[in-house]
């Protein structure tokens, strides 16, 4: 007969279907009681009592289908001699004491009641077959034996196909001759002994016996055929199932590998634990066989989630939680691949799912969640927090229980909790004597997972959806590609400590990732922040922007510590774009060093809306580890020109300047600008050194260096070449504006504090970008050239000059001064 699943685990079609066969059982037994009436009391309760005592005894093949009863030929007996409210109670009885003494399957009071009044709907049916296919005067009860065991072979087997045909979507006839039609041979020996026990209680006749010699013929040769089949699929069934699990178990033992430090044997004490509390609630077969490959598969989808989140230490962000919240849909399609002949992929996609709703991925409620999910989930989470993980320590299992049982009613299902706390301790030892089977060889240099529950992170803003749906693959693929880039961006970090060569190469390295058409990168210094690093479209005016703390975009990411997602880079004072070169929206991520936020990380791009969430938690996972370097890179930079500086007045000296030049000239190649070098040199200090003594000659020129100080912008560099020699390095700087620039210089000198009698003059030489020359050598000594007074008429000696210098620094970067100075002197005589 038709037998009932857990009604939660129904799909739609055949909840509806066992509801109607079980409304129409239930009201023919209603309408029988109503008129009810015992036509021969003795023979109805001789063939009650042998029917319910039959019941107990079945004889049940290795993966059968279903379990052959004996009652079956009380029941056609019934059929043959009785009314049909009669043999309906007969029916009726015989099941329900079937479902009450099968010890193995523990069915609930639901699935006894609907297979108590589906039995009556099959019997009655069977009965109506039979009256309307048998005239009222035929005589012949082994006639009427045989045909009431194809009707009631009809009736009891049609519905479990329909039933059937809902789950697997394949046509009716195909299941019904796969999955019943080889037990009718069944059916015809209980109507064969049927009719031996009518005869024996009522005599044999010669009809009877002519009749029942073919049939037992037919049913003894229909058996072998079907046997021989039967044994054919079963033996092709048992090598597909083997084949099966071992492919369940290796893809199983892949995942696992990425965590085997951490979860050793995680996957075999959470199969252990399913399948025993599984039992514990009646399931067996295929509901058995999928909770079984669920509970090896559950984590298969954390292949599409980075290795970075899963062996995150601390808490995740809502970026990263919503990015580890795919791993069981993607679990769900892998599986759904391999085409498993039970439902595995349903308790996948499910096992993150709570009792009361707040689960992922779908939100499933109650008794929505796939049974086979509840009993994972709760298992799950205890060989979770029993294990160590990158976040906490383990807890003991009695501390591990008490958080399952405060989240009964909650997160799991009170049915589940209460089972496992009272196996826990048992399935433990069970456990330990699971033999650790073979290890994955983690000899080879290649490049643990915690629930998300253990850390959330809040970062003011929810998790992305993906603009457009991913398949698996393609997801894989992704986690594998941001792993290739972290790792990538840790290593372009160590290569310098350089911080505009280093921030070029990161920059690099996220182009490949997080798509962008320009980036720019603040450093903050007091209340103001300065972009230090600019590359891509509108460098040139990214380059000089300088941002109040607080104000437009970059200042409030520094001002909060929080990051922006597509927000609107022209609110930064100062910002402005080319026609052709649009920047719509930025991306914006603090840095954050040992004492605070030490500067702004910004990515740009032409769409308003060019950055999503992901490209956010992407960046996150890197900003640490760039802040770290760029904070480093500073620290360098300062000690470095602590250790250049000139001790008198506090400027750069010549080595630091020289630094300085290089990179102002890297940077001017590579945005078109121009570069203005100028060279000062105070005529009349030594005079003032030989007559008046160092101390009045060391104030002087204090007082020079603080009016160069107070003169110059923030991104100009000025320093000390030699005693009476100042340089300055003025980037961006045109021919008008330097005129404008080098009478303000002249007025320094005007102001000095001089002794009486004294005066003291700036000699003045420039030199231009790229006019002048495109090395760092030959800018120095073009302007010192002309700060030496040289007349105009020398003009062929200084292009002769440019040329030697420009060709000697191709295989010689640095050149001493003196030699220089020689050959500047020979060429000018």
């Amino acid at each position: 007969m038709l037998r009932t699943r857990h009604s939660e685990d129904m799909p739609p079609k055949t909840k509806i279907f066992v509801s109607i066969l079980a409304t129409l059982g239930l009201a023919y037994l209603v309408l029988s009681a109503a008129t009810w009436h015992l036509y021969e009391p003795g023979l109805f309760v001789t063939y009650l009592v042998m029917a319910v005592a039959s019941s107990v005894i079945q004889v049940k093949q290795s993966n059968a289908p279903v379990a052959f009863s004996f009652n079956v030929p009380f029941i056609l007996i019934s059929l043959a001699e009785l009314t049909r409210p009669e043999a309906v109670v007969i029916g009726c009885s015989a099941v329900l004491t079937q479902c009450l003494m099968d010890r193995e399957t523990r069915r609930r009071p639901l699935q006894i009641f609907l297979s108590v009044t589906v039995a009556a709907t099959i019997v009655a049916g069977a009965d109506f077959v039979v009256r309307a296919i048998l005239p009222q005067s035929l005589q012949s009860v082994t006639v009427r034996l045989f045909v009431a065991a194809g009707a009631f072979f009809a009736a009891s087997t049609l519905p479990s196909a329909m039933a059937l045909r809902f789950i697997g979507r394949q046509r009716l006839g195909k299941v019904w001759k796969t999955a019943h039609f080889w037990s009718f041979p069944y059916y015809l020996v209980s109507a064969l002994i049927a009719a031996v026990a009518l005869g024996m209680r009522q005599g044999i006749s010669i009809d009877s016996a002519l009749l029942a010699l073919p049939a037992v013929y037919l049913a003894w040769r229909y058996y072998r055929a079907q046997k021989a089949q039967f044994a054919e699929k079963e033996k092709h069934a048992s090598e597909m199932a083997a084949l099966h699990l071992r492919a369940i178990e290796g893809l199983a033992c892949a995942v696992e590998a990425k965590d085997l430090l951490n979860t050793k044997g995680h996957l075999r004490r959470v199969q252990l634990y399913c399948l025993e509390i599984g039992k514990e609630f009646g399931l067996a077969g295929d509901e058995l066989a999928a909770l079984h490959a669920a509970a090896l598969l559950h984590d298969v989808g954390k292949l599409a989630v980075p290795e970075h989140i899963l062996a995150k230490p601390g808490r995740l962000t809502p970026e990263e939680f919503a990015k580890m919240k795919v791993h069981p849909v993607v679990g769900a399609e892998i599986v759904e691949q391999v085409r498993f002949p039970y439902p595995v992929a349903p308790i996948v996609r499910a096992h993150h799912e709570k009792w009361d709703g707040s689960g992922y991925p779908l939100g499933l409620k109650g008794g929505a969640i796939p049974f086979g999910a509840r009993i994972l989930s709760t298992v799950d989470c205890l060989d979770a927090l029993t294990s160590d993980r990158e976040y906490r320590k383990a807890v003991s299992y009695a501390d591990a229980m008490t958080q399952i049982r405060h989240e009964s009613g909650k997160s799991f299902d009170p049915q589940v909790v209460e089972v496992l706390e009272r196996r826990y301790c048992d399935l433990e030892r069970l456990a330990q004597e699971l033999p650790q089977g073979s290890e994955i060889s983690s000899g080879f240099e290649a490049s643990s997972p915690g629930a998300p529950a253990a850390g959330f992170d809040l970062w003011g803003g929810k998790p992305s959806v993906p603009d457009r749906p991913l398949d698996f693959l393609s997801m894989i693929s992704a986690a594998r590609r941001e792993d290739r880039f972290l790792l990538e961006v840790v290593g372009n970090l160590g290569v310098s400590l350089e911080l505009e060569e280093m921030l070029g190469r990161v920059r690099e390295s996220l182009e490949a990732v997080i798509p962008h058409q320009a980036m720019a990168v603040f450093i903050r210094h007091a209340n103001t922040l300065a972009v230090e690093f600019a590359a891509g479209a509108n460098q040139d005016v990214l380059s000089y922007l300088e941002v109040p703390m607080g104000t437009g975009l970059a200042g409030w990411v520094a001002n909060n510590a929080g990051a922006v997602v597509n927000g609107n880079p022209a609110v930064d004072p100062g910002f402005r774009c080319a026609a052709d070169q649009p920047l719509e929206s930025a991306l914006a991520v603090p840095l954050e060093g040992g004492a605070g936020v030490l500067g702004v990380m910004t990515l740009y791009h032409r769409s308003k809306d060019g950055f999503t969430r992901d490209h956010l938690r992407m960046l996150l996972g890197v900003t640490s580890k760039i802040a770290m370097a760029v904070e480093n890179a500073l620290k360098y930079r300062e000690s470095a020109q602590r250790a250049n500086t000139d001790p008198l007045t506090g400027l750069p000296n010549a080595g630091l300047l020289g630094q300085s030049l290089k990179t102002e000239l890297t940077r001017a190649r590579r945005l078109n600008h121009p570069l203005a070098v100028v060279i000062c040199e105070l005529a009349g200090l030594r005079d003032i050194y030989r007559e008046q003594g160092a101390v009045s000659g060391d104030r002087v020129l204090k007082q020079v260096a603080e009016g160069l100080k107070k003169d110059g912008r923030q991104y100009d560099h000025l320093g000390r070449m030699g005693v009476g020699e100042f340089a300055l390095v003025l980037p961006g700087m045109t021919p008008d504006a330097l005129t404008r620039k080098l009478a303000r210089l002249n007025a320094i000198t005007a102001k000095l504090d001089l002794p009486a009698g004294k005066a003291v003059v700036f000699r003045i030489g420039r030199a231009f970008y790229p006019e002048d020359g495109d090395s760092d050598g030959v800018l120095l000594e073009v302007a010192r050239f002309r700060a030496s007074g040289a007349p105009a008429e020398t003009a062929p000696q200084l292009d002769s000059l440019r040329e030697a210098l420009q060709d000697e620094r191709q295989d010689e970067p640095v050149v001493e001064r003196s030699k220089v100075e020689r050959r500047v002197h020979e060429r000018t005589r």
